[in-house]
């Protein structure tokens, strides 16, 4: 999947949570990037990043390719970690976009910078269905 199809996704998903534009990066590779910045990222697949310093503020890396193995992988984690707190719903199941898709995967990112969510997968997952549901993305 090219993301740059997605630009005002991104775009919009910047904007509602104040993030400057500027700071969102298009980048071949985001552990390469990492690297380059003196940062650790052992994922050589992972799709989005949201990298914090101090100072310079934020970045939203955004893979400019991802695959659709890599995606499917981290759906089926959501999946098995949603298992554990509900087996009637699969939340995943909810995300039949690649729109959709894209913009959990954003969402995902940004809560595991929030300081009450850091380092938890199952609140970071809730807050991203939340605000998914908030935003509009599962009305349609």
């Amino acid at each position: 999947m090219h993301t740059g199809d997605y630009h005002s996704l991104f775009v919009y998903l910047m904007e509602q949570y104040c993030l400057p534009l500027e700071n969102m990066v298009f980048v071949d590779n985001i552990a390469d990037w990492c690297k380059d910045q003196g940062i650790e990222e052992p994922d050589k697949d992972r799709p989005l990043r949201m990298v914090i310093r101090e100072p310079g503020g934020c970045r939203m890396l955004i893979r400019k390719e991802i695959q659709d193995e890599v995606i499917s992988r981290r759906l089926n984690a959501l999946s098995v970690r949603n298992q554990t707190l509900n087996v009637a719903v699969d939340v995943a199941e909810r995300l039949n976009s690649d729109r959709k898709k894209l913009a959990y995967l954003f969402l995902s990112e940004y809560a595991g910078s929030l300081p009450e969510i850091r380092d938890d997968e199952r609140m970071t997952d809730e807050w991203a269905v939340n605000e998914m549901e908030r935003l509009g993305f599962f009305q349609t």
